[in-house]
């Protein structure tokens, strides 16, 4: 019901009567006074005027249901959105939640994480309130050698959305970064549950700082706000990303690597870079001069052989 009462004050340029609202959703005008009041507990700014009715002033920068899928408008992704104010990992939940047999595209979703994680296991700064910190259970069909691709397809996304909101111009840092004039805005995780070959689900974990000041980062990384110079609304930066996200996820399931490829490889901060990689066979270091069909990085060593890595840490040397 406050759903509705948001989406009718949103919808609405200027004041709407309490009469216009109860007859639109056949409860009482006292019901109505009892959600506004609880709504306002929640941050919503509403102001109520006799004989005009009431206005929605300003929206709270909470992650709400309605405030996150009330106008989404995707198939697949953020149909289903389970959210919680703190959890260990959203990696976590979702892998719970995948074991379950939940929906493709479900959404889990946390003001805040206590154990938050990046690849190889390294810690994510979750300030509470501050940044986005979710993960979606995704059930692609695709062969194993293609779930690289997820991960690019999400950085593409995401530059992409971000770009859409700000007028700032994000890098992606092979494999999974989201850079700002060389420094870290988000970053992607993706892990799985696969039997015989056959891929059960994916996780794929998204953190970004988005309304986080310096102190609460760690070095090397940003926020919108602090390369923006101004606050941004969480929900609906959610919204655009989880757009974003829905269509390259459409795309890769329709087969369309080579547009997703081409995208990524124009907003590379690593191609055409010499770089250094370790993995677990090693390190290598040469000019990363490609991305093949797969998603691996393609190197070329001082030697002229060419060397390709699915995953792997990278540092950008010049």
């Amino acid at each position: 019901m406050q759903e509705r009462i948001i989406q009718f004050l949103k919808e609405t340029e200027g004041y709407i009567s309490g009469e216009e609202i109860s007859q639109r959703l056949k409860i009482s005008r006292a019901a109505i006074w009892k959600h506004m009041q609880e709504l306002r507990t929640q941050g919503y700014e509403i102001a109520a005027v006799p004989h005009l009715g009431y206005q929605l002033v300003a929206s709270p920068d909470k992650l709400l249901n309605y405030e996150i899928q009330g106008g989404l408008d995707t198939k697949i992704i953020g149909k289903k959105v389970h959210l919680f104010d703190s959890v260990s990992s959203t990696m976590d939940e979702a892998f719970r939640l995948g074991n379950e047999n939940c929906p493709d595209g479900t959404v889990v979703c946390a003001e805040s994480q206590s154990k938050g994680r990046g690849r190889l296991g390294r810690a994510w700064t979750s300030p509470k309130g501050k940044g986005l910190y979710f993960s979606v259970v995704l059930r692609p069909n695709l062969p194993l050698h293609h779930l690289p691709q997820i991960t690019l397809m999400s950085a593409v996304a995401l530059a992409e959305a971000i770009e859409s909101i700000s007028e700032l111009k994000p890098l992606i840092k092979w494999p999974n970064d989201i850079l700002i004039e060389n420094q870290k805005l988000a970053g992607i995780l993706t892990e799985l549950r696969a039997e015989s070959d056959q891929v059960k689900f994916v996780i794929l974990g998204i953190g970004i700082n988005v309304n986080s000041s310096a102190h609460q980062l760690v070095s090397g990384a940003t926020s919108l706000k602090i390369a923006g110079n101004h606050s941004f609304n969480r929900a609906q930066v959610f919204q655009v990303i989880l757009r974003a996200l829905e269509k390259g996820y459409l795309r890769l399931l329709q087969h369309d690597f080579t547009g997703i490829r081409k995208e990524w490889k124009r907003r590379s901060a690593t191609l055409q870079r010499r770089v250094r990689i370790t993995d677990s066979s090693g390190t290598v270091e040469g000019e990363a001069f490609d991305l093949d069909e797969d998603g691996a990085l393609l190197i070329r060593r001082d030697s002229g052989i060419t060397v390709k890595k699915s995953a792997g840490d990278v540092i950008l040397l010049r």
